[in-house]
Order: structure tokens, then sequence, then C-alpha cells
């Protein structure tokens, strides 16, 4: 099983910088399971994968992505609403690339025990550069594994990581708001002041998130 293939099967296209990171590698943790678990914190300081300094976000592979469509947002339960999930929470709720109504595929985060979920991102990319954003604005959630520099440092490294997946006016807009070598201030919770971030995110073009309705997943399957 590929993204390709589910990508495919549920007539959603793989944006291609997601392309890229599959390619690249950097949705994986670690080589297998025991490395991961030996040696998690380096990786997660070198951001591998992307997005270690994101709240809540662990990265699926085309098999888990698959299980979740046919059992959960699968067309026959969802109005015929398609999804192509690639990461998840830690409650199971899971973040999805999804046709919106221009023609193009958003991506939001689908709430396992909620009747209505949203496209919150219109592009792939977007969504990338705002889970940057509010990592840096916010890392409390990287206290409970790193001290304040780690932290610092997990968040700078996925930005320089993302370079490479991101468009140059939002690699521009993270090298003018986020300080490469900010002060060490021991009680902080963030790099960025939230209104530094909030304007940092307002030159993403505006996106009014669209709402749909959702059968949550443990009423899949009745009847």
């Amino acid at each position: 099983m590929h993204f390709e293939m589910l990508a495919a099967r549920t007539g959603i296209a793989l944006p291609s910088s997601f392309i890229r990171l599959q390619a690249d590698g950097r949705t994986r943790y670690g080589d297998n399971l025991e490395d991961w678990k030996s040696n998690w914190l380096e990786y997660s300081l070198k951001a591998q994968p992307l997005l270690s300094c994101a709240y809540d976000l662990e990265w699926i592979d085309p098999a888990q992505a698959d299980e979740i469509v046919e059992g959960w947002l699968n067309p026959r339960f969802q109005d015929g609403r398609r999804f192509l999930p690639f990461a998840i929470s830690g409650a199971g709720d899971a973040y999805c690339l999804m046709p919106s109504a221009d023609g193009g595929v958003g991506v939001g985060m689908i709430w396992h025990d909620r009747d209505d979920s949203a496209i919150e991102s219109a592009i792939f990319e977007h969504f990338l550069f705002a889970a940057l954003v509010e990592s840096a604005a916010d890392f409390e959630h990287l206290l409970e594994d790193f001290s304040p520099a780690q932290a610092r440092e997990c968040v700078l490294s996925n930005i320089r990581m993302a370079a490479a997946y991101l468009p140059m006016e939002l690699n521009l807009a993270l090298a003018e708001s986020i300080p490469q070598d900010p002060p060490g201030d021991e009680g902080a919770t963030g790099m960025i002041s939230r209104a530094l971030g909030d304007a940092t995110l307002s030159v993403l073009p505006a996106f009014e998130p669209t709402r749909f309705p959702v059968l949550p997943r443990w009423r899949c399957g009745e009847g």
C-alpha cells in the first residue's frame, strides 16, 4: 500500500510537497520502532519527522490511513465526502486531505467523536506553515520532554527542514518573524508572542473554514 494508491482510490490528488516529504522520508519515525524508542529525542531535535515540534500530531503510514478510511472516513459513512488521512492526534482524530469547493485539496482535522469538522487550510503548504508558526508561539507541550533551549532548537530545526517544502514567500515570513538566535529565557513557553504569531499567519490568503457534518467513528457501521 502506498499513498498514491490511496489517492487513486479516494480521488484526492496528493500535493507535490506531500509527495516530496514522503519520498525524502521526512514523515518517518527512525529506521524502525526500536530505533525510534532509543533515539527519539535526537530525532525530534533534528526535525525527524517534520513537525516534530507540533502539538499532538503523529504521521501515519498508508496502511494506517487505509484502515481509517475503510472503517470511518469512508464515503458510504460520510454522506459521500472523501478524505485522505495522513496524521492522527493522540485521541485518534485524523488530519486529512480533502477536496475543496474550488477544486483544490484542503486540510483539516476530523474529530473522531464530534458531529462536524472543517477544512481549515486551503492547501497543504499553508497547513505546514501554520503548524510551524503555532509551535513558535507556544511550545509549552514540548517542555514535558525538553528544556526551553531544546524546545526552541526543535522549532528552529523544523523551520529549517520545512524550507524545502514551502514557497519562498512563506519561508521569508518565517525568517522575518522568528529569530534564529532567540533570547534564552528559561521561563518562556514560546519564541514569539501570540500577537506576532497571528500577524505572521495573516500573510496567508484569507480563508473561511468550510464546516460539514461528520459521522463519529463509533457510529460507523451501525445498522
